[in-house]
């Protein structure tokens, strides 16, 4: 069957919604967009709820893209249908399509619940969906009530590895442990045997039905083996080497006579040994076989000998292996167990169990019930177990969509199986594909076609005939295509270049030579909509397969100071701030002068020896004595704050002249935050998170999504991404480095699909036939083409691909042999540019010559004072003046002022109450709570419910005292009210310290700020609302300011807006929402039409009556005055 026939063309407005559906998506497609719309359908058509689809994808990120698109089409055609325009045709037709046959009314109907009903919404990681399926469901799937969720494995199972090791191997006979040592046995190969195994990658030599161990006597009798065949080798060894001396004349007289003998043997003659290893060092050549074949043969028997001792030493390592497995898998269940805990795994591995294995099939009917249409999206990433859940509960009665790439099915490292794709792929009822890139430029469409298809018949994905294989399909350019194009010398430039380096140092300077050429070279621009503009680093993407390889371009980027970002798998406790840090938290628990001289040189102080020394002692060790206590008593965030604080750390970093400062920076803050989360969750005194810290250091402390690198700021950087963090994302300019994998031999473990088995294993290379290596190297080469296809695919316009001439027979040399003599006007083949002498990149005039911007957008990176700002980085943090004194009350009263815990998981809640609730409708308020309990507060009290509910409707019924007209927020509607507003607007170069003019009486406005500042001002306003024709600004404070309603007065909290700097917080917003009407209001007129500011102090607030509230309308002089220092655009 031609490859074309396989599947049908996908229309996402007219694919039937009925059965089983695979849609294999090319990337680029619009498959999230797809995915929005059969979503509209299903609510139109179908007139199912949003809480009726189910939506499952595989990384938290895609759940967020996915859901704020959904969010986006059903608001959109909700404007639709109520006379306002849009611009998306397809919304338009399927709406005008739908009030044909159903009626206006009914689909204003059916649109307005959907757009109240969004929160129900159903987009899930495949964790969520089972760890929600487990808990809904816990009678049918067998569960235990309130099991929590394990997020990190890793320390249980290092525990479990060290109680093996004390066990059973340090009580070994010494003799022998030396034997298992010598031979690789360690505590770290049994912990990467068990993970591996326990991650779902079988060990090949494991039986789940044998019982492994070993007692006194088998070890006596495996030494005595050991002791046998070792002297067997030595003696054959020595024989050997007595024979060398015997004939010693005559190997000399042998070896002068030949030119290459003499010249690798000569310098030997007289020690035999010596004689031996050079001679079997070079047994390979042509001259020491003719020369001496007895001496080889010879030679053979000593490495038989050695090769059998080796076998037998490994046969013990191997059932050491699967002992291990035994016992700490045991281990770790009992662990669960007992702390009532499941893993990740183990959600799908208990709902398999339910649905597969005991065919429950109350659990089946009920999940069809909950859910009438389910979208499984990045479809190529499943496992055979989830694949049997999806098929198990809705492969029948539900209208069921698998979305994916099997070309882009990149994580076999985490067991993402192809065979599991091709078996869906049979399964379904309807085959679909979506081949019209509407991502790149028409020309790279092209030259990727060409690419993955240089000649008929081209193997692209290495299936090498099998029955199930990967086809590459020819995409389609849209007919109207309006990406634009890559300008060099005013012409469109060549899309695709493939250039030849010799090495992988010269790639790393070729890389950074053509970044250096796109941003200040002149002859290259980019045309779109008829409009032409310079490069900018944010255009450009390096993408690489190691961390490592990103950081060795970013090196080269800095020193010559072009702006770069990487964005990767880079764990956070992996960076040198992580022992910076160790260090100061030791200094601060085990205070001496040698730890606090330590914890004190470091970039993030940037002490010297000679200031570190001239510090006085006493003072030093008192002061950190005050950090011990402030950790034991108020916790590790407020310790760590107050030393960054007092050694004006920040302020190093940004103005010293420290490498990467804001990189530093990122990195400090996401260790703090991390800290302060652990110590709260695991409730950590401070000796036992030191030793967290230790541990997780040293890698036994890193699963999950916060142990990740966060990004530093890169709204103009060059982004360097791992191919993999690459899934998804697009950039105008890529350039791809390091892509000529081969298959890697040397290494320990070895894992991969077995066909046999059908399931992924792992084994050592002595446990592998010929058969097995060629096996994997298969698999290995078809996942490396996977990942060039995912690599070059991420072009809008142009790709540099990097080829090393001095490695051969790699996946990259496949594609490239057979492109010779490709088209060059679509794939050019190059030399690739040079460093140029004195090169430096300065940001500013010189990065890139002026351009116009792109509908409002008014930024460009200038000097270095530039800065992301907001208030909490002008912001100057005081002394707060509440003390807290616990008072016993009764009801409400005890609630908030002693229960309702203070924090940011409090705040966050409550956030998230206001935003999701009707504020005039307090009777659909429950789900809202419950929802809100079940994310922040999951253990919580019996009357929390009934609590937050009453918090609810003080808020909503509180009196918000303007002179004008004291009104409510309950008379408040939904569709006036925006929450979390985020404005950026640009601010030129000004002193902060100005802001402190705009303070009069009781009102005083603090600023923290070093030196001039300049960049974007970013802030994120909580509610912006607008009642009776005025706007208005709302913030949700959760702040404790004493146990009574007189601590909520009008003059303590005035008192409290001074402490907190809130005025300056409020004036900066209030300047944002002038900026932003303006550009909405052709007549705005801000003494009309802006209402003012609202401060809720939440603790403090009754229905009825105005305590907890603070009110303000600054004057029209003072935000005058405000503007005139932050004069700017909105962006």
């Amino acid at each position: 069957m031609a490859v074309t026939e396989k599947f049908k063309d996908f229309n996402a407005s007219r694919v039937p919604l009925q059965g089983s559906n695979l849609i294999e998506a090319s990337a680029g497609t619009g498959k999230t967009y797809s995915i929005a719309i059969l979503m509209l359908r299903l609510i139109l058509e179908k007139q199912l709820l949003v809480k009726e689809v189910l939506m499952v994808t595989f990384t938290k990120a895609a759940v967020a893209e996915l859901e704020e698109r959904i969010r986006l089409f059903v608001r959109t055609a909700y404007k639709y249908v109520q006379g306002e325009e849009i611009a998306d045709g397809t919304i338009m037709q399927l709406v005008d399509e739908a009030m044909e046959n159903l009626g206006v009314e009914h689909v204003e109907s059916l649109l307005r619940d959907a757009v109240l009903f969004l929160d129900e919404t159903s987009v899930l990681t495949i964790h969520s969906f089972c760890q929600q399926t487990l808990t809904q469901f816990a009678f049918e799937t067998k569960q235990l009530f309130g099991a929590e969720t394990l997020q990190d494995t890793s320390a249980v199972l290092q525990d479990e590895v060290n109680k093996f090791w004390r066990k059973e191997v340090t009580t070994l006979p010494s003799e022998l442990l030396e034997y298992l040592i010598g031979a690789g046995l360690s505590r770290a190969s049994i912990l990467n045997v068990v993970r591996e195994h326990l991650g779902g990658k079988h060990y090949m030599s494991f039986r789940e039905d044998e019982e492994y161990s070993y007692c006194e006597d088998d070890h006596k009798e495996i030494l005595q083996m050991l002791r046998q065949l070792k002297a067997t080798e030595d003696d054959l060894r020595q024989c050997l080497v007595e024979h060398l001396d015997e004939r010693a004349e005559e190997i000399q007289q042998l070896a002068m006579g030949n030119s290459y003998a003499k010249k690798s043997l000569q310098a030997h003659f007289g020690d035999s040994e010596a004689l031996l290893s050079a001679i079997v060092s070079k047994k390979s050549t042509g001259y020491i076989q003719k020369l001496f074949p007895d001496l080889l043969e010879r030679h053979d028997e000593c490495d038989d000998a050695a090769e059998k001792w080796n076998g037998e030493v490994y046969k013990v390592i191997s059932r050491f292996n699967c002992m291990a497995i035994g016992q700490i898998s045991r281990g770790i269940r009992e662990y669960k167990m007992q702390s009532n805990q499941m893993s990740f795994d183990d959600m799908i591995v208990n709902l398999h169990e339910a649905l597969v294995v005991r065919d429950q099939y109350q659990l089946v009917v009920g999940l069809r019930e909950k859910y009438k249409a389910v979208f499984i999206d990045e479809f190529q990433d499943t496992d055979d177990l989830q694949y049997a859940i999806f098929q198990k509960a809705f492969g029948e009665d539900t209208i069921l969509f698998y979305i994916g790439d099997p070309k882009q099915s990149i994580y076999a490292w985490r067991k993402a199986d192809i065979e599991t794709y091709f078996e869906a792929f049979r399964q379904a009822g309807q085959r679909y594909s979506m081949n019209t890139n509407y991502r790149s430029s028409a020309g790279f469409i092209a030259s990727m076609n060409l690419f993955f298809q240089p000649v008929e018949g081209f193997d692209t994905f290495y299936f090498q005939g099998a029955a199930d294989s990967i086809d590459y399909i020819q995409v389609e350019s849209p007919v109207n295509n309006t990406k634009g194009e890559l300008l060099k010398n005013g012409l469109a430039d060549i899309p695709m270049s493939i250039i030849g380096k010799p090495n992988k140092d010269a790639i790393s300077e070729g890389v950074a030579a053509q970044v250096m050429a796109l941003l200040d070279d002149e002859t290259y621009s980019i045309l779109k909509n008829g409009k032409e503009r310079p490069v900018r680093p944010s255009d450009i993407g390096i993408l690489v397969r190691k961390n490592s390889e990103g950081q060795a371009i970013k090196r080269i980027l800095s020193k010559y100071n072009i702006p770069a970002v990487t964005i990767g798998d880079t764990k956070v406790l992996k960076t040198e701030e992580a022992v910076e840090l160790l260090y100061i938290l030791d200094a601060m628990l085990n205070i001496s002068l040698s730890t606090i001289n330590r914890a004190l040189l470091s970039p993030l102080t940037g002490l010297s020896i000679e200031d570190v020394l001239l510090l006085n002692e006493e003072q030093a060790t008192e002061r950190f004595g005050l950090y011990k206590s402030t950790w034991e008593k108020n916790g590790i965030y407020n310790a760590l704050m107050d030393f960054i604080s007092d050694f004006k750390v920040q302020q190093n970093l940004l103005e010293g002249q420290v490498e990467n400062g804001e990189r530093i920076i990122t990195n400090l803050y996401q260790l703090v935050e991390l800290f302060h989360k652990v110590q709260s969750s695991k409730i950590l005194n401070p000796q036992e998170l030191l030793s967290w810290l230790k541990r997780g250091i040293d890698g036994m402390e890193t699963e999950g999504d916060e142990y990740l690198q966060r990004v530093e700021s890169d709204e103009e950087a060059v982004k360097i991404v791992t191919i993999h963090k690459s899934k998804g994302l697009e950039y105008n300019i890529v350039l791809a480095p390091y892509l000529d994998f081969t298959f890697f031999e040397k290494r320990e473990i070895f894992s991969f699909k077995h066909p046999e088995l059908k399931k992924y294993v792992s084994a050592v290379k002595r446990e592998l036939t010929d058969t097995d290596m060629v096996l994997i190297s298969a698999q290995e080469e078809q996942e490396n083409r996977r990942l060039l296809y995912v690599t070059i695919t991420r072009g809008v316009y142009k790709c540099f691909i990097y080829k090393n001439t001095g490695r051969r027979n790699s996946t990259l040399e496949t594609f490239t042999q057979v492109l010779k003599n490709a088209d060059q006007s679509l794939i050019a083949l190059e030399e690739g540019l040079e460093i140029p002498e004195d090169y430096s990149f300065r940001k500013g005039a010189q990065a890139w010559k002026p351009f116009v911007p792109e509908g409002e957008v008014d930024f460009k990176l200038v000097q270095q004072n530039w800065t992301r700002m907001s208030y909490s980085r002008l912001n100057v943090q005081h002394e707060r003046s509440a003390k807290y004194v616990y008072r016993k009350h009764s009801g409400y009263e005890e609630f908030i002022f002693n229960q309702l815990q203070r924090g940011a998981n409090t705040g966050n809640m409550l956030h998230f109450l206001f935003e999701t609730i009707n504020f005039t409708d307090s009777e659909r308020w429950n789900d809202k709570i419950d929802a809100a309990i079940k994310r922040f507060a999951p253990r919580y009290q019996e009357d929390l419910p009934a609590m937050l509910h009453t918090l609810l409707s003080h808020a909503m019924n509180a009196v918000i005292p303007f002179d004008s007209a004291a009104f409510s927020l309950a008379g408040v509607n939904y569709t006036k009210r925006i929450h979390e507003l985020e404005f950026d607007f640009t601010v030129p170069s000004f002193n902060p310290y100005h802001l402190r003019s705009l303070s009069s009486e009781g009102m005083s406005v603090d600023v923290h700020a070093p030196g001039s500042m300049e960049g974007l001002m970013n802030g994120k306003i909580d509610l912006f609302f607008e009642h009776e024709g005025k706007y208005y600004v709302l913030d949700w404070k959760s702040n404790y300011l004493g146990d009574t309603l007189e601590d909520y007065s009008q003059d303590q909290i005035a008192l409290a807006m001074n402490e907190n700097n809130y005025h300056l917080q409020y004036l900066l917003y209030t300047l944002a929402v002038k900026k932003y009407l303006q550009t909405r209001l052709p007549d705005f007129d801000y003494s009309r039409d802006f209402g003012g500011v609202v401060y809720m102090f939440l603790r403090g607030v009754r229905a009825g009556q105005a305590t907890g509230i603070y009110v303000q309308k600054p004057s029209e002089d003072t935000i005058g005055k405000l503007e005139g220092l932050l004069s700017s655009d909105v962006i």
